[in-house]
Protein backbone atom coordinates (compact mmCIF):
# COMPACT_ATOMS: atom_id res chain seq x y z
CA UNK A 1 0.00 0.00 0.00
CA UNK A 2 1.35 3.43 -0.97
CA UNK A 3 2.12 5.78 1.91
CA UNK A 4 0.50 9.17 2.30
CA UNK A 5 3.89 10.80 1.70
CA UNK A 6 4.32 8.91 -1.56
CA UNK A 7 0.84 9.89 -2.78
CA UNK A 8 1.48 13.52 -1.87
CA UNK A 9 4.81 13.50 -3.71
CA UNK A 10 3.24 12.00 -6.85
CA UNK A 11 0.41 14.53 -6.81
CA UNK A 12 2.85 17.41 -6.48
CA UNK A 13 5.09 16.09 -9.28
CA UNK A 14 2.44 15.03 -11.77
CA UNK A 15 -0.87 16.51 -10.65
CA UNK A 16 -0.76 19.50 -13.01
CA UNK A 17 0.14 17.28 -15.97
CA UNK A 18 -2.64 14.80 -15.17
CA UNK A 19 -5.20 17.58 -14.83
CA UNK A 20 -4.07 19.07 -18.13
CA UNK A 21 -4.38 15.71 -19.91
CA UNK A 22 -7.88 15.13 -18.53
CA UNK A 23 -9.00 18.60 -19.62
CA UNK A 24 -7.56 17.99 -23.08
CA UNK A 25 -8.62 14.38 -23.69
CA UNK A 26 -11.31 13.47 -21.19
CA UNK A 27 -11.26 10.84 -18.43
CA UNK A 28 -9.38 7.62 -19.34
CA UNK A 29 -11.14 4.37 -18.46
CA UNK A 30 -9.12 2.10 -20.77
CA UNK A 31 -5.57 2.37 -22.13
CA UNK A 32 -4.68 0.01 -25.00
CA UNK A 33 -1.15 -0.62 -26.21
CA UNK A 34 1.06 -3.21 -27.84
CA UNK A 35 4.78 -3.13 -27.13
CA UNK A 36 5.11 -0.15 -29.38
CA UNK A 37 7.95 -0.90 -31.81
CA UNK A 38 6.23 -2.15 -34.98
CA UNK A 39 3.43 -0.41 -36.91
CA UNK A 40 1.71 -3.61 -38.00
CA UNK A 41 0.89 -4.65 -34.46
CA UNK A 42 -0.36 -1.18 -33.58
CA UNK A 43 -2.49 -1.18 -36.74
CA UNK A 44 -4.10 -4.45 -35.64
CA UNK A 45 -5.00 -2.70 -32.38
CA UNK A 46 -7.62 -0.81 -34.41
CA UNK A 47 -9.59 -4.07 -34.44
CA UNK A 48 -9.47 -4.08 -30.63
CA UNK A 49 -10.62 -0.46 -30.51
CA UNK A 50 -13.54 -1.22 -32.87
CA UNK A 51 -14.69 -4.14 -30.72
CA UNK A 52 -14.43 -2.03 -27.57
CA UNK A 53 -16.55 0.67 -29.21
CA UNK A 54 -19.13 -1.90 -30.30
CA UNK A 55 -19.45 -3.00 -26.69
CA UNK A 56 -20.01 0.53 -25.47
CA UNK A 57 -16.71 1.11 -23.72
CA UNK A 58 -16.01 4.79 -23.13
CA UNK A 59 -12.84 6.69 -22.35
CA UNK A 60 -10.69 4.43 -24.54
CA UNK A 61 -7.17 5.72 -25.11
CA UNK A 62 -4.62 4.26 -27.52
CA UNK A 63 -0.93 4.58 -26.63
CA UNK A 64 1.28 4.39 -29.72
CA UNK A 65 4.45 5.51 -31.46
CA UNK A 66 2.53 5.64 -34.75
CA UNK A 67 -0.23 8.24 -34.32
CA UNK A 68 -0.70 8.62 -38.09
CA UNK A 69 -2.32 5.18 -38.15
CA UNK A 70 -5.09 6.47 -35.87
CA UNK A 71 -5.83 9.74 -37.63
CA UNK A 72 -9.57 9.96 -38.45
CA UNK A 73 -10.16 6.91 -36.22
CA UNK A 74 -13.32 7.45 -34.16
CA UNK A 75 -13.03 4.27 -32.09
CA UNK A 76 -10.36 5.75 -29.81
CA UNK A 77 -11.36 8.68 -27.62
CA UNK A 78 -7.71 9.76 -27.44
CA UNK A 79 -4.41 8.80 -29.03
CA UNK A 80 -1.43 9.43 -26.77
CA UNK A 81 2.35 9.03 -27.14
CA UNK A 82 4.08 5.89 -25.94
CA UNK A 83 4.98 7.09 -22.46
CA UNK A 84 4.88 5.11 -19.20
CA UNK A 85 3.36 8.11 -17.45
CA UNK A 86 0.06 7.36 -19.18
CA UNK A 87 0.06 3.83 -17.80
CA UNK A 88 0.61 5.12 -14.27
CA UNK A 89 -1.95 7.86 -14.78
CA UNK A 90 -4.70 5.47 -15.90
CA UNK A 91 -3.98 3.13 -12.99
CA UNK A 92 -4.08 5.99 -10.50
CA UNK A 93 -7.42 7.16 -11.90
CA UNK A 94 -8.94 3.71 -11.55
CA UNK A 95 -8.86 2.76 -15.24
CA UNK A 96 -7.64 -0.44 -16.91
CA UNK A 97 -4.44 -0.93 -18.86
CA UNK A 98 -4.73 -3.46 -21.69
CA UNK A 99 -1.70 -5.04 -23.36
CA UNK A 100 -2.99 -6.34 -26.70
CA UNK A 101 -0.49 -9.17 -26.97
CA UNK A 102 -0.78 -12.38 -28.94
CA UNK A 103 2.45 -14.33 -28.43
CA UNK A 104 5.52 -14.99 -26.32
CA UNK A 105 8.85 -14.47 -28.05
CA UNK A 106 11.96 -16.48 -27.25
CA UNK A 107 14.98 -14.87 -28.93
CA UNK A 108 17.29 -17.68 -27.80
CA UNK A 109 15.15 -20.34 -29.48
CA UNK A 110 14.45 -17.92 -32.38
CA UNK A 111 10.77 -18.69 -32.10
CA UNK A 112 7.37 -17.28 -31.19
CA UNK A 113 4.65 -19.34 -29.58
CA UNK A 114 2.15 -20.72 -32.08
CA UNK A 115 -1.27 -19.08 -31.77
CA UNK A 116 -4.31 -21.33 -31.47
CA UNK A 117 -6.57 -18.57 -32.76
CA UNK A 118 -6.13 -15.72 -35.19
CA UNK A 119 -3.74 -13.19 -33.66
CA UNK A 120 -6.37 -10.42 -33.75
CA UNK A 121 -8.73 -12.66 -31.78
CA UNK A 122 -5.98 -13.18 -29.21
CA UNK A 123 -5.37 -9.43 -29.01
CA UNK A 124 -9.09 -8.87 -28.39
CA UNK A 125 -9.17 -11.61 -25.75
CA UNK A 126 -6.16 -10.07 -23.99
CA UNK A 127 -8.17 -6.84 -23.76
CA UNK A 128 -11.14 -8.47 -22.04
CA UNK A 129 -13.32 -8.80 -25.14
CA UNK A 130 -15.65 -11.78 -25.49
CA UNK A 131 -18.09 -12.87 -28.17
CA UNK A 132 -17.98 -12.35 -31.90
CA UNK A 133 -15.12 -10.25 -33.23
CA UNK A 134 -14.31 -9.16 -36.77
CA UNK A 135 -10.77 -10.02 -37.81
CA UNK A 136 -9.50 -7.01 -39.65
CA UNK A 137 -7.80 -3.68 -38.95
CA UNK A 138 -9.16 -0.26 -39.98
CA UNK A 139 -7.64 2.90 -41.41
CA UNK A 140 -9.64 5.87 -42.65
CA UNK A 141 -8.38 8.09 -45.49
CA UNK A 142 -9.73 11.39 -46.74
CA UNK A 143 -10.85 11.79 -50.35
CA UNK A 144 -7.81 13.99 -50.94
CA UNK A 145 -5.45 11.32 -49.63
CA UNK A 146 -7.06 8.66 -51.81
CA UNK A 147 -6.81 10.87 -54.88
CA UNK A 148 -3.12 11.49 -54.21
CA UNK A 149 -2.57 7.72 -54.05
CA UNK A 150 -3.68 7.23 -57.66
CA UNK A 151 -0.38 7.26 -59.48
CA UNK A 152 -1.17 5.28 -62.64
CA UNK A 153 -3.93 3.26 -64.26
CA UNK A 154 -4.03 -0.39 -63.11
CA UNK A 155 -1.37 0.08 -60.45
CA UNK A 156 -0.21 -2.73 -58.18
CA UNK A 157 1.49 -1.86 -54.90
CA UNK A 158 4.44 -4.14 -54.20
CA UNK A 159 6.56 -4.70 -51.10
CA UNK A 160 9.45 -7.11 -51.58
CA UNK A 161 11.29 -7.26 -48.25
CA UNK A 162 10.72 -6.86 -44.54
CA UNK A 163 14.34 -7.09 -43.43
CA UNK A 164 14.42 -3.39 -42.54
CA UNK A 165 11.63 -3.88 -39.98
CA UNK A 166 12.24 -3.54 -36.25
CA UNK A 167 11.36 -7.22 -35.85
CA UNK A 168 12.87 -8.54 -39.08
CA UNK A 169 12.28 -12.22 -39.79
CA UNK A 170 14.19 -13.94 -42.56
CA UNK A 171 11.64 -16.76 -42.68
CA UNK A 172 9.05 -14.30 -44.05
CA UNK A 173 11.29 -13.42 -47.02
CA UNK A 174 10.72 -14.59 -50.58
CA UNK A 175 13.47 -13.83 -53.14
CA UNK A 176 14.26 -10.53 -54.85
CA UNK A 177 15.03 -12.23 -58.18
CA UNK A 178 11.63 -13.93 -58.13
CA UNK A 179 9.85 -10.67 -57.36
CA UNK A 180 11.70 -9.30 -60.37
CA UNK A 181 10.44 -12.21 -62.44
CA UNK A 182 6.85 -11.40 -61.46
CA UNK A 183 7.31 -7.75 -62.45
CA UNK A 184 8.89 -8.75 -65.76
CA UNK A 185 5.97 -11.09 -66.54
CA UNK A 186 3.27 -8.51 -65.76
CA UNK A 187 4.78 -5.08 -66.41
CA UNK A 188 2.93 -4.70 -69.73
CA UNK A 189 -0.39 -5.26 -67.95
CA UNK A 190 0.13 -3.27 -64.75
CA UNK A 191 2.17 -0.44 -63.28
CA UNK A 192 4.06 -1.69 -60.25
CA UNK A 193 4.67 0.76 -57.40
CA UNK A 194 7.45 -0.45 -55.11
CA UNK A 195 7.04 0.61 -51.50
CA UNK A 196 9.26 -0.10 -48.54
CA UNK A 197 12.55 0.99 -47.03
CA UNK A 198 15.42 2.58 -48.97
CA UNK A 199 17.51 -0.52 -48.26
CA UNK A 200 15.03 -2.93 -49.87
CA UNK A 201 16.37 -4.52 -53.08
CA UNK A 202 15.33 -2.28 -56.01
CA UNK A 203 13.25 -3.87 -58.75
CA UNK A 204 13.54 -2.84 -62.37
CA UNK A 205 10.38 -1.73 -64.15
CA UNK A 206 8.71 -0.35 -61.01
CA UNK A 207 7.79 3.14 -59.91
CA UNK A 208 10.36 3.37 -57.13
CA UNK A 209 8.93 4.91 -53.95
CA UNK A 210 11.11 3.04 -51.46
CA UNK A 211 11.66 5.28 -48.46
CA UNK A 212 9.70 8.15 -50.02
CA UNK A 213 6.26 7.74 -48.49
CA UNK A 214 4.71 8.19 -45.08
CA UNK A 215 2.53 5.45 -43.66
CA UNK A 216 -0.61 7.31 -44.69
CA UNK A 217 0.74 7.95 -48.19
CA UNK A 218 1.50 4.25 -48.50
CA UNK A 219 -2.03 3.47 -47.32
CA UNK A 220 -3.45 5.81 -49.97
CA UNK A 221 -1.40 4.12 -52.68
CA UNK A 222 -2.67 0.72 -51.54
CA UNK A 223 -6.24 2.01 -51.43
CA UNK A 224 -5.96 3.18 -55.06
CA UNK A 225 -4.28 0.01 -56.36
CA UNK A 226 -5.88 -2.93 -58.12
CA UNK A 227 -4.27 -5.18 -55.53
CA UNK A 228 -1.25 -5.50 -53.27
CA UNK A 229 1.60 -7.99 -53.66
CA UNK A 230 3.54 -8.53 -50.45
CA UNK A 231 4.83 -10.90 -47.82
CA UNK A 232 3.44 -11.31 -44.31
CA UNK A 233 3.87 -8.00 -42.51
CA UNK A 234 2.71 -4.43 -42.18
CA UNK A 235 1.56 -3.93 -45.78
CA UNK A 236 -0.56 -7.09 -45.63
CA UNK A 237 -2.45 -5.63 -42.67
CA UNK A 238 -2.49 -2.15 -44.20
CA UNK A 239 -4.08 -3.49 -47.40
CA UNK A 240 -6.86 -5.10 -45.36
CA UNK A 241 -7.31 -1.90 -43.36
CA UNK A 242 -8.08 0.07 -46.56
CA UNK A 243 -10.17 -2.72 -48.14
CA UNK A 244 -7.87 -3.85 -50.94
CA UNK A 245 -7.27 -7.48 -51.90
CA UNK A 246 -3.78 -8.89 -51.84
CA UNK A 247 -1.58 -11.74 -52.95
CA UNK A 248 0.48 -12.70 -49.91
CA UNK A 249 3.54 -14.94 -50.11
CA UNK A 250 3.35 -16.89 -46.87
CA UNK A 251 5.79 -19.75 -47.31
CA UNK A 252 5.53 -21.96 -44.22
CA UNK A 253 6.48 -19.95 -41.15
CA UNK A 254 2.85 -19.31 -40.24
CA UNK A 255 -0.52 -20.31 -41.61
CA UNK A 256 -2.96 -17.83 -43.17
CA UNK A 257 -5.72 -18.58 -40.66
CA UNK A 258 -3.34 -17.57 -37.86
CA UNK A 259 -2.45 -14.09 -39.11
CA UNK A 260 -3.99 -13.37 -42.51
CA UNK A 261 -7.29 -12.75 -44.24
CA UNK A 262 -9.33 -15.17 -46.34
CA UNK A 263 -10.20 -12.44 -48.86
CA UNK A 264 -6.59 -12.57 -50.06
CA UNK A 265 -4.84 -15.20 -52.13
CA UNK A 266 -2.40 -16.61 -49.60
CA UNK A 267 0.42 -18.74 -51.02
CA UNK A 268 1.27 -21.22 -48.29
CA UNK A 269 3.48 -24.32 -48.48
CA UNK A 270 2.29 -27.36 -46.47
CA UNK A 271 5.45 -29.07 -45.20
CA UNK A 272 5.90 -31.37 -42.21
CA UNK A 273 7.85 -28.62 -40.41
CA UNK A 274 5.25 -25.92 -41.10
CA UNK A 275 4.13 -23.80 -39.46
CA UNK A 276 7.29 -23.34 -37.40
CA UNK A 277 6.92 -19.74 -36.16
CA UNK A 278 10.70 -19.43 -36.20
CA UNK A 279 12.14 -16.02 -37.01
CA UNK A 280 15.25 -16.65 -39.11
CA UNK A 281 16.66 -20.11 -38.37
CA UNK A 282 15.47 -23.07 -40.43
CA UNK A 283 15.70 -26.75 -39.42
CA UNK A 284 14.66 -28.09 -42.81
CA UNK A 285 17.48 -29.90 -44.70
CA UNK A 286 16.53 -27.69 -47.66
CA UNK A 287 16.84 -24.26 -46.16
CA UNK A 288 13.54 -22.34 -46.36
CA UNK A 289 12.07 -24.95 -48.65
CA UNK A 290 8.65 -23.48 -47.93
CA UNK A 291 9.66 -20.30 -49.77
CA UNK A 292 11.69 -22.05 -52.47
CA UNK A 293 8.66 -24.09 -53.56
CA UNK A 294 6.72 -20.93 -54.44
CA UNK A 295 7.62 -20.25 -58.06
CA UNK A 296 7.37 -17.08 -60.10
CA UNK A 297 4.54 -18.59 -62.15
CA UNK A 298 2.57 -19.36 -58.97
CA UNK A 299 2.61 -15.69 -58.07
CA UNK A 300 1.87 -14.48 -61.61
CA UNK A 301 -1.20 -16.73 -61.79
CA UNK A 302 -2.33 -15.57 -58.34
CA UNK A 303 -1.98 -11.89 -59.28
CA UNK A 304 -4.07 -12.35 -62.41
CA UNK A 305 -6.72 -14.30 -60.50
CA UNK A 306 -6.86 -11.71 -57.72
CA UNK A 307 -7.14 -8.87 -60.24
CA UNK A 308 -10.19 -10.51 -61.84
CA UNK A 309 -12.09 -10.13 -58.55
CA UNK A 310 -10.53 -6.88 -57.36
CA UNK A 311 -13.78 -4.89 -57.55
CA UNK A 312 -15.79 -7.30 -55.41
CA UNK A 313 -16.55 -6.74 -51.74
CA UNK A 314 -14.01 -8.29 -49.40
CA UNK A 315 -15.02 -11.03 -47.01
CA UNK A 316 -14.77 -10.18 -43.33
CA UNK A 317 -13.58 -13.11 -41.22
CA UNK A 318 -14.95 -13.50 -37.71
CA UNK A 319 -14.00 -15.42 -34.58
CA UNK A 320 -15.83 -16.20 -31.34
CA UNK A 321 -14.17 -15.64 -27.98
CA UNK A 322 -15.89 -17.22 -24.96
CA UNK A 323 -19.09 -16.14 -26.61
CA UNK A 324 -22.32 -15.38 -24.80
CA UNK A 325 -25.51 -14.15 -26.46
CA UNK A 326 -25.05 -10.69 -24.94
CA UNK A 327 -21.59 -10.37 -26.46
CA UNK A 328 -22.42 -11.43 -30.01
CA UNK A 329 -22.26 -8.68 -32.64
CA UNK A 330 -22.64 -8.78 -36.39
CA UNK A 331 -19.72 -7.66 -38.54
CA UNK A 332 -20.30 -4.49 -40.48
CA UNK A 333 -20.36 -4.85 -44.27
CA UNK A 334 -17.05 -4.04 -45.90
CA UNK A 335 -16.90 -0.98 -48.11
CA UNK A 336 -14.21 -2.36 -50.33
CA UNK A 337 -13.50 -5.18 -52.87
CA UNK A 338 -15.59 -10.76 -51.85
CA UNK A 339 -15.33 -14.09 -52.96
CA UNK A 340 -15.92 -16.06 -49.81
CA UNK A 341 -18.59 -15.89 -47.09
CA UNK A 342 -17.64 -14.86 -43.54
CA UNK A 343 -15.90 -17.67 -41.67
CA UNK A 344 -15.31 -18.64 -38.06
CA UNK A 345 -11.55 -18.87 -38.40
CA UNK A 346 -11.20 -20.96 -35.26
CA UNK A 347 -12.67 -23.77 -37.37
CA UNK A 348 -10.51 -23.05 -40.41
CA UNK A 349 -7.68 -25.52 -40.02
CA UNK A 350 -7.13 -26.15 -43.72
CA UNK A 351 -3.63 -26.45 -45.16
CA UNK A 352 -4.00 -25.66 -48.85
CA UNK A 353 -1.22 -24.18 -50.91
CA UNK A 354 -3.64 -21.40 -51.81
CA UNK A 355 -6.40 -20.08 -49.61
Amino acid sequence: MKSAAHITRVLVQHGAWVASEIRRRGWPHHLVHFYGLTPGDDLMCTAVLREMRRRGRQGVWMMTRFPDLFERNHDADAVVPFDERYERMVSWLGGRRWHARYDERDPVADRSTQPEQHIIALMCEACGIAGRVTLRPYLSLSDEERAAGRLAPRQIALHSSGLSAQSAMRNKEWFADRFQGVVDALRREYTFVQLGAPTDPPLNGCMDLRGRTTMRQSAAILASSVLVLAQVGFLMHLARAVDRPAVIIYGGREMPWQSGYSCNINLWTPLSCAPCWRWSACDNPIERECMRRIAIDDVVVAVRECAEHADELLTEDVAFIGASDADRVSPEPSSGPSRRPPTDVRRRRRSPTRT
